[in-house]
């Protein structure tokens, strides 16, 4: 998960917002368009591509989420602080993101996902950088992971990503574990002897952590600076 630093919120929004009767009826495209723009074209979540380019059934690749749901909060329904942009919750099997349907827990319990629109996420939140990047952590083999020192709140934070967000599917994980593979390769072309130099690492590392020149980041990014901050251990 990556931190989204919010922009100024699109004027279309904040006219919308002063209207009296207003309310959230559908994305419009200027709105798509600014939350690509501050996410770097990432899923919120997953870290997925997004784009306004069609799938197969002619849907835009961004959909917008609204971190705290419509269904609890409607009142927050037309705040920018609010939106995120996030992928068509479809990478493998099982719905993930915005659209997973949720799952049980080590304990048996059935764990509601984010789909439902009454299960808010109380420990992740990719508009804060300590609960987004900091937070998690991930294996070799492309599985997220809490990254804290208490059990308890290692409990809770699983159950967010594995139950209300399905960030753990098996797609998304392949696809992690691609991104750290790229790293590796990158390294291995870009000094061939193996000898890597802290410098040299650090050096990939800013690459993985900055914008191409479309202001597009790698997809699965942090998976790879986590690989990357790894090997300089």
């Amino acid at each position: 998960m990556k931190y989204i630093k919010k922009k100024t919120e699109p004027k279309t929004l904040k006219a919308k917002r002063k209207t009296v009767g207003s309310r959230y009826e559908c994305a419009q495209e200027d709105w798509q368009k600014q939350l690509l723009d501050e996410q770097g074209y990432l899923c919120a979540y997953c870290m997925k591509p997004i784009s306004l380019d069609r799938d197969k059934n002619g849907k835009p690749r961004i959909e917008i989420e609204h971190y705290l749901s419509r269904k609890q909060h409607p009142n927050l329904s037309l705040q920018w602080k609010n939106m995120l942009g996030v992928c068509n919750g479809i990478s493998g099997i099982n719905p993930h993101c915005d659209k997973a349907k949720g799952k049980e827990n080590d304990q048996g319990f059935f764990i509601k996902g984010k789909i439902h629109g009454d299960s808010n996420l109380r420990f992740l939140n990719p508009l804060n950088r300590r609960n987004s990047e900091k937070i998690v952590k991930y294996s070799l083999t492309g599985e997220i992971l809490p990254n804290t020192t208490n059990q308890n709140f290692n409990r809770e934070i699983s159950e967010e990503l594995n139950c209300v967000l399905n960030l753990n599917d098996d797609k998304l994980k392949r696809n992690r574990k691609g991104a750290m593979d790229d790293a590796k390769d990158l390294l291995k072309r870009k000094y061939p002897t193996g000898k890597w130099k802290i410098t040299d690492i650090d050096k990939e590392i800013r690459d993985w952590q900055s914008r191409t020149k479309d202001g597009r980041y790698k997809a699965y990014c942090q998976a790879a600076i986590w690989y990357l901050e790894q090997l300089k251990k």
